[in-house]
């Protein structure tokens, strides 16, 4: 709980902010007319460009924004250094590639309602399947490469034997928090505005993350 409280108090400002604008951008979207028919237009864009989209939007949301932001954060953990920004684009990209098929693939599997129990099972597969064994293991390792220099063998000796307690559990549980009630909101969403929707709060998850992952926060 340290962690994930020394997270949110290092990422206040930001995160308030951008879960003002993802709150903005649902009310918007039900019940603004002009703002409902742009997003749509972004909708029909992302159908265009599909995966590519994707990759485009979480690279920059949760890759490049995110390392913009920690200008202004306070707290003593690490800042991710400019020349690691390359790695974190690539993969941010690589992440939003396989979170868009996740969502499409949730799609055909449950259907597009927005009724209870689609939701419900949605966030269910999303937080208890896909996020503790793709998506969180896959972004601590990759942090931790970064911070061991970009080498395989002192990322293994930098993690450990019981790296998914101590570095995936709390990632995990900050997830939750994040997470669980926006998923529900985002699933209500027609699926091609839930990946632009996930980009906008995926922006204050990559904000926590830096926290979560680096070297000194996960030391303490």
């Amino acid at each position: 709980m340290l962690l994930i409280r020394r997270a949110f108090a290092a990422n206040f400002v930001p995160a308030l902010a951008l879960w003002c604008a993802a709150l903005s951008l649902f009310l918007l979207w039900q019940f603004h007319t002009p703002t409902h028919a742009a997003l749509e237009s972004l909708a029909r864009l992302k159908e265009r460009g599909g995966i590519g989209f994707s990759m485009l939007a979480q690279s920059v949301a949760v890759g490049v924004l995110p390392f913009w932001f920690q200008r202004f954060q306070r707290g003593t953990h690490r800042r991710t250094d400019g020349r690691d920004l390359p790695f974190l684009v690539l993969m941010w990209a690589l992440q939003g590639a396989v979170v868009d098929v996740f969502y499409r693939f949730q799609a055909v599997w449950w259907g597009t309602g927005s009724d209870p129990k689609t939701l419900i099972i949605k966030v269910v597969c999303d937080l208890g399947v896909f996020a503790p064994l793709v998506a969180m293991p896959f972004a601590v390792l990759c942090f931790a490469f970064k911070d061991a220099g970009y080498s395989w063998v002192k990322t293994r000796a930098m993690l450990g034997r019981n790296w998914i307690r101590q570095r995936v559990a709390p990632v995990y549980f900050s997830a939750l928090v994040v997470w669980t009630p926006t998923l529900f909101v985002l699933y209500a969403l027609p699926l091609p505005l839930q990946f632009p929707f996930q980009a906008v709060v995926g922006c204050l998850w990559g904000l926590i993350l830096v926290v979560l992952t680096s070297q000194k926060t996960a030391a303490a």
